[in-house]
């Protein structure tokens, strides 16, 4: 199995569609090296597709990762609502990013064909659900929130 962009894809023991990367350089994260996981790999539209989003994801950079640092410090001011965590040391909103954790990409695709890339975060402000980050066909930071299964807020 292979992806024209990450290429070799090795499966996973767990799930016999799942199939990942190896590290991968992500420019978004200053070229941070994160596997990349594709849900459906075997189904060929899928691949395709999800190969597409990467693509679009690829293009991002530091710059929209700065961009999108008021959606990130929304979903850090709606925990702090909670009281379960004390406030981080944060001047500006571009802060927040000090205290995420990328770990890995998963590309998802639903019933409607819509796809969403996502990046499992860990965040020192929520350790027990961390930090979701949906990109909608790769292209746009369009949720950030706990690891609740959603990829809107709808």
């Amino acid at each position: 199995m292979e992806s024209r962009i990450v290429g070799q894809l090795k499966s996973v023991d767990y799930d016999p569609d799942f199939f990942e990367s190896n590290p991968f350089p992500i420019p978004y994260f200053d070229n941070k090296e994160l596997k990349v996981g594709f849900v459906e790999a075997k189904h060929k539209p899928y691949l395709s597709e999800a190969d597409k989003v990467l693509q679009n994801f690829l293009k991002l950079d530091k710059e929209d990762r700065i961009r999108d640092s008021q959606l990130v410090f929304h979903y850090y001011s709606e925990t702090l609502k909670y009281g379960y965590t004390k406030p981080l040391d944060i001047n500006n909103p571009a802060d927040i990013w000090n205290f995420v954790y990328p770990s890995e990409i998963l590309i998802h695709w639903n019933e409607n064909a819509d796809f969403y890339l996502c990046v499992s975060c860990g965040c020192e402000w929520e350790e027990e659900h961390g930090l979701q980050l949906v990109f909608k066909d790769g292209k746009k930071l369009t949720r950030a929130s706990g690891h609740d299964g959603g990829f809107t807020d709808e």
